[in-house]
């Protein structure tokens, strides 16, 4: 198409290619007209898609299952230094943040590797190994989180994170 509106009359073999190429240059300037309704629909069509990210604090660990955990995070700036407020963000204050590569993790497999030769255990992000145990509480780790809605509007934080592992034998 070029960009006059051109209403064919004549010069072409036959009525039905006139009334074609004027319907054709009618769908053209109709999407043209609706050109931001057309992109606002798209737009609804892929969703869920990230809505917010952000620098989080991982805070703690509760078992979702075998070498599988939900965290709770909060947003987390660099210390201030010279009279610089830091920032606060309440949208990222979550409980229920999953960390992507435990999602097929399994009692032998971690992160797709075997933990059963050599025997090792792994423990949430940010834990330490301490009495015999990986802590769950007061854990120690910056991730980079991204949040996305799901069909009904319930916010899903995840990120992606290796897990510390510790050989048992």
């Amino acid at each position: 198409m070029t960009w006059h509106s051109p209403n064919f009359q004549n010069g072409m073999i036959g009525a039905a290619n006139r009334v074609v190429s004027n319907r054709w240059n009618d769908s053209s300037t109709y999407v043209a007209d609706r050109r931001d309704g057309i992109a606002w629909a798209q737009d609804q069509l892929v969703r869920p898609t990230i809505v917010a990210s952000g620098l989080c604090s991982v805070k703690s660990a509760t078992n979702l299952g075998i070498n599988r955990w939900t965290y709770t995070i909060e947003i987390w700036m660099p210390q201030a230094t010279g009279g610089i407020t830091v920032a606060t963000d309440a949208r990222f204050n979550y409980t229920n943040a999953r960390n992507l590569r435990e999602e097929f993790n399994t009692i032998t497999v971690v992160d797709g590797m075997d933990i059963s030769a050599p025997p090792s255990t792994i423990g949430p992000v940010g834990s330490e190994f301490v009495g015999g145990a990986w802590k769950t509480q007061n854990l120690n780790a910056r991730v980079h989180v991204w949040v996305v809605y799901d069909s009904v509007g319930t916010a899903v934080p995840f990120f992606d994170r290796a897990n510390p592992i510790r050989c048992n034998g």
